[in-house]
């Protein structure tokens, strides 16, 4: 054999011996092609992170973030991955947080409407009331004074009665003598 040449050993299976036996380059390989297809895999779960990033900042009206696929790298700032895992940790719990946030102010708003009607409706019950406690003092005074001239006007006339028997019993005297 020469110096550059290599020697590959192929699997070799027998009925008795169900093992396959590799080589050193071959296992290497295979090692290698296991090492992509992983690396693959954490950079399409990691792309599957930042889509769901940015439907959470589109969401909240902001603008969303692009990955760049450039060997160019002047203009940019790169991350490594455990950077890169808490930037988007950080940025799912501010925008949970967020969202929290306005779900709370729109409850808040919504008490606070419903307090503004409740308010509303107990004002123009009072007025109301109000309105009605005035409607009857005015029946009062009115049958107060109704009250005022029957009184008069009975006084009146027991008055005119009294004087029309004084004036009677004087007739009658003088009739008498």
């Amino acid at each position: 054999m020469t110096e550059g040449a290599q020697i590959f050993l192929l699997p070799v299976s027998t009925s008795s011996d169900s093992k396959e036996t590799m080589s050193p380059a071959t296992s290497k390989c295979q090692e290698s092609s296991q090492f992509s297809d992983r690396l693959k895999f954490e950079k399409q779960q990691e792309e599957a992170e930042w889509e769901s990033i940015n439907v959470l900042l589109m969401a909240h009206g902001l603008k969303p973030l692009f990955l760049v696929k450039r060997t160019d790298l002047k203009d940019l700032i790169v991350f490594d991955k455990q950077s890169s895992q808490r930037m988007r940790q950080n940025l799912k719990v501010l925008m949970e947080e967020t969202a929290c946030q306005q779900s709370m102010i729109q409850e808040l708003i919504e008490s606070n409407q419903q307090l503004k009607n409740e308010l509303q409706v107990e004002q123009s019950r009072a007025a109301h009331q109000e309105q009605r406690a005035n409607d009857l003092e005015q029946v009062m005074e009115s049958v107060k004074s109704k009250i005022g001239e029957l009184e008069d006007g009975s006084l009146n006339r027991v008055c005119q009665q009294q004087n029309k028997i004084k004036d009677l019993q004087k007739e009658q005297k003088m009739l008498q003598y």
